[in-house]
């Protein structure tokens, strides 16, 4: 179904939406725009479930949710209902099995919508703001011992409040992983290849070796290289996939560049965020204090050049 006309409707856990356009297609879903009785707009996430492990992803994207909305953290996309359907065929040509989750709907669009308009204006304090907000997000899922594993711009949409709220959590997984066999490696590698964005991955997940450990740590990986793209529109990694060489490669040297005059301590913060060995790569707690502290110093050069600006200015 390429495109909804208004009179379809669907009923999901006793509610009744109309749906209207499709507004997304993923490797794993469609999504669509549905309004309900009042004419209040939300998001129909269609999950095609083909076998039993499609059907166990599709529960656990929905445990997830639940598991974070607990905290009370309106940054992570809130799950509003959701339901299996059987055997369906209004959102695909053969009978599917289909998961239906019903989330929030959000005008302001994504990270990645604003990322790629030609004219993007760079305020370091509002984007240390907002930093700030999804790394504190991020925390809630490694509170509860969980990683995202796919944060990037496209998975960052902003509420009526201008706030920052992460979505998708279709690739969420317990934090910490022991891989024992090759075989166990070779299935993470795999799932990592369908889930995990390329220019976003940590290097830890290019190569899954036996005996290995995972942890939460790969967020935090995935944290600098948005930032990196919070202010320079792009992950450090982009430019390598979009010429064909080997990100794999480039990830795994740290072969990054930074724009001419940008801020140092910003930059150190980013590299810090992307330490190779993630044994020695900081946790979500220490990113946070690391972003108080760029804060600060980022407000006393302000206030050091406006002192200056104000004594050339009297001479």
């Amino acid at each position: 179904m390429g495109c909804a006309c208004e009179k379809q409707h669907v009923t999901v856990q006793g509610n009744k939406y109309y749906v209207q356009d499709q507004i997304g297609q993923g490797g794993f879903s469609s999504v669509f725009l549905i309004k309900n009785m009042d004419n209040k707009k939300f998001v129909l996430k269609c999950i095609f479930c083909h076998d039993q492990k499609d059907h166990e992803k599709a529960w656990n994207e929905a445990k997830v949710h639940q598991l974070l909305q607990s905290s009370g953290n309106k940054c992570i996309i809130n799950l509003i209902g959701c339901e299996m359907i059987e055997k369906s065929s209004e959102f695909t040509k053969t009978p599917t099995d289909t998961f239906l989750m019903v989330l929030p709907h959000y005008r302001g669009g994504s990270l990645h919508d604003i990322l790629v308009k030609s004219k993007y204006y760079i305020d370091i304090k509002r984007i240390l703001k907002h930093f700030h907000s999804i790394c504190s997000s991020v925390k809630t899922f490694h509170d509860v011992s969980y990683a995202h594993r796919d944060i990037k711009p496209a998975n960052i949409l902003f509420n009526d409040n201008n706030e920052p709220v992460i979505i998708d959590l279709g690739s969420a997984a317990p934090a910490k992983r022991r891989v024992t066999s090759k075989k166990e490696a070779q299935e993470f590698l795999d799932e990592v290849n369908e889930r995990c964005s390329m220019t976003y991955r940590a290097p830890e997940l290019f190569n899954i070796d036996v005996d290995s450990v995972i942890d939460e740590r790969i967020d935090v990986w995935s944290l600098g290289c948005l930032l990196y793209a919070m202010l320079y529109k792009k992950s450090p990694f982009d430019l390598v996939y979009e010429r064909g060489d080997s990100v794999a490669l480039a990830v795994i040297s740290r072969n990054i560049h930074f724009p001419h005059n940008s801020n140092d301590s910003i930059n150190n913060l980013i590299m810090i965020m992307l330490t190779v060995d993630h044994f020695k790569r900081p946790f979500i707690d220490t990113v946070l204090s690391l972003i108080k502290e760029v804060d600060e110093l980022f407000d006393q050069d302000l206030n050091e050049q406006q002192i200056l600006n104000t004594n050339i200015y009297n001479v």
